[in-house]
């Protein structure tokens, strides 16, 4: 072989592990999507849920699955999507979540492949999914006033076995893992006044 042909299988070899490379790559990061949120009223009663509005588009060069909405089908599985309110002090007010997990149920036998086909979306780059939840703010009791109102989008943070990543890698485009924020007004007034 002379110098040419080393060369050239070897710059072949190189493409073909970055290729094996990518394929074996399931997750990727949450810098690769844009988290935003809004809500429906500029002013809420202080009792009243804050419906947040939120939309998840993906920033990157490739296709990528997002959460399909903010809890995952399995029971026990922490949120994907989750919000606080700060005051004017700095203080953050957050709830808290809990399960009721009576029994096994279907989806603890689903393969990850089945669970992540009822849980995730694929969006291909410049594509968005928009969804909404509930900020439940009655529970904290707070006063009338100007809050910031942050979100949190969490991806599949949960370790994955070997075999359930290696599965992950053959559905075709990555799964976001990490988390992406945003942040929005919102202000809470007395109950009577509109």
């Amino acid at each position: 072989m002379d110098r040419r042909q080393v060369l050239c299988l070897m710059t072949i070899i190189i493409i073909l592990s970055r290729v094996r490379l990518q394929a074996q790559q399931p997750l990727v990061h949450g810098s690769d999507v844009a988290l935003t949120i809004r809500t429906d009223q500029e002013r809420y009663a202080v009792e009243d849920p804050i419906v947040v509005r939120y939309t998840i588009k993906n920033m990157s060069n490739a296709a990528l699955f997002v959460p399909k909405s903010q809890w995952d089908v399995r029971c026990g599985d922490p949120p994907h999507l989750w919000a606080r309110l700060e005051d004017n002090r700095g203080k953050h007010y957050e709830p808290g979540y809990a399960f009721s997990c009576l029994g096994p149920r279907p989806e603890d036998r689903m393969s990850i492949s089945e669970r992540m086909g009822k849980d995730a979306v694929l969006l291909k780059p410049g594509q968005a999914l928009q969804g909404s939840f509930t900020f439940e703010s009655k529970i904290f009791h707070l006063k009338p006033g100007s809050y910031r109102l942050e979100a949190v989008l969490y991806g599949w943070n949960q370790p994955f076995s070997d075999s359930e990543l290696s599965e992950l890698s053959k559905i075709g485009a990555p799964f976001l893992t990490g988390e992406d924020h945003a942040n929005t007004q919102a202000a809470l007034r007395d109950a009577g006044k509109k």
